[in-house]
């Protein structure tokens, strides 16, 4: 579903892109996502007619027709809730799987113990047909291994995140690797971003988007809901959605838009964030996960530094370490940026602390509003 392209050559992660872009940037770099609707920029220039919430429930159906069984990757935050509504809505039955780290972070199991009673009522819906709550245990140094080892995508911090990496790495992982024919793994994957290039808007996503749902079955399929040949208007209608909202968001502030506005405006860390999310159908089960709080990019940070300090106990750091002297190797020093570890944490050596994304083809929706771009035009990321 995800890989990348340098020339002609195919990679399946990106440090591996990365580094033969580094050996030759002639050949060009470019982030691939195998659906066939992306390839036809014609689709992308019309608004769809229909409300988003449509085109949701009519990719719920199209998944229960096309799967004999679905399993949503659900956490109750804005993604899976609102992918879990238009199950509901259409009647879809669907098995619940939630992966819960509550032995390595604290804050995790507090959230996990918040969200227990709402979850429950979840369960109890006429359409879910079971609700699995499956708990991380302690995730050996080796373990950790064998997920760097068969990971694909993108190769970043946020694989240290340990909760994603005990999916790849643990013998007894939330998957079954011999799935049934015919299963849907169902991720609410992905939101799409935008940019602005030569006075319009266009589409584009980044591999780190992806990083926490990439699984290669071998009868079963891993189901990104927003993103669906059977309906390509949900994932357009969600872009022309955004750029609304956005443009909305800058005649509330009485501003041009520039670049760095708008890289700002689409944070998870912006204020306007719930603002984007609501404007384009989505909400999470409850007002905590509905917010930024529970999330690995929150600003106050609580719940990563808890699975970095755990990574520091078990050994975990030392082996990214390691694989960050082989992305120091390999890659342009502006494609990773190093630092210094906490002084609170355990580890004192140097991290590679950021690993370069790399993004899809921008596609080009429509042109931006003239009293919205600066007088110069607002520069493409």
């Amino acid at each position: 579903m995800l890989y990348y392209k340098v020339g002609n050559n195919t990679y399946y992660t990106n440090v591996d892109a990365l580094a033969a872009f580094s050996k030759d940037a002639s050949q060009g770099l470019e982030l691939k996502l195998d659906f066939k609707f992306i390839d036809n920029p014609k689709l992308w220039l019309k608004e769809p007619p229909l409300d988003v919430t449509t085109y949701m429930d009519m990719n719920a159906l199209a998944l229960r027709d096309r799967y004999n069984r679905l399993e949503l990757r659900y956490s109750g935050g804005t993604d899976s809730q609102t992918v879990l509504r238009s199950f509901i809505r259409t009647n879809v039955k669907v098995s619940i799987g939630h992966l819960a780290t509550s032995t390595i972070s604290k804050f995790t199991n507090d959230l996990y113990q918040y969200n227990k009673k709402d979850f429950e009522k979840v369960a109890k819906l006429d359409n879910i047909t079971e609700f699995k709550t499956h708990h991380a245990h302690d995730m050996s140094k080796k373990e950790f291994e064998k997920a760097l080892r068969h990971y694909h995508g993108h190769v970043g911090t946020a694989l240290q995140n340990t909760g994603m990496a005990w999916m790849f790495g643990n013998d007894k992982s939330i998957f079954d690797l011999d799935v049934p024919e015919k299963n849907g793994y169902v991720f609410g994957k992905e939101k799409p971003y935008v940019i602005i290039k030569d006075g319009w808007w266009h589409w584009t996503v980044n591999d780190a988007m992806f990083s926490d749902c990439h699984w290669n079955f071998e009868k079963g399929d891993m189901v990104w809901f927003w993103f669906s040949d059977d309906v390509p208007q949900l994932q357009i209608k969600l872009t022309h959605l955004r750029i609304r909202a956005i443009e909305e968001i800058a005649r509330l502030e009485k501003i041009k838009i520039t670049k760095e506005w708008l890289e700002e405006v689409q944070r998870v860390s912006s204020k306007w964030y719930n603002f984007i999310l609501a404007f384009c159908g989505f909400e999470g089960l409850n007002p905590v996960l509905n917010s930024v709080k529970p999330k690995l990019s929150d600003p106050d940070g609580t719940r990563v530094n808890e699975y970095r300090n755990y990574n520091d106990k078990q050994g975990i750091t030392d082996l990214y370490a390691e694989y960050g002297q082989d992305i120091k190797k390999k890659l342009r020093k502006d494609f990773y940026e190093l630092g210094d570890a906490d002084p609170e944490r355990t580890y004192s050596g140097e991290e590679v602390i950021h690993v370069a994304g790399v993004w899809t083809k921008p596609i080009k929706i429509k042109p931006v509003s003239p009293d919205l771009l600066p007088s110069t035009g607002a520069k493409s990321p």
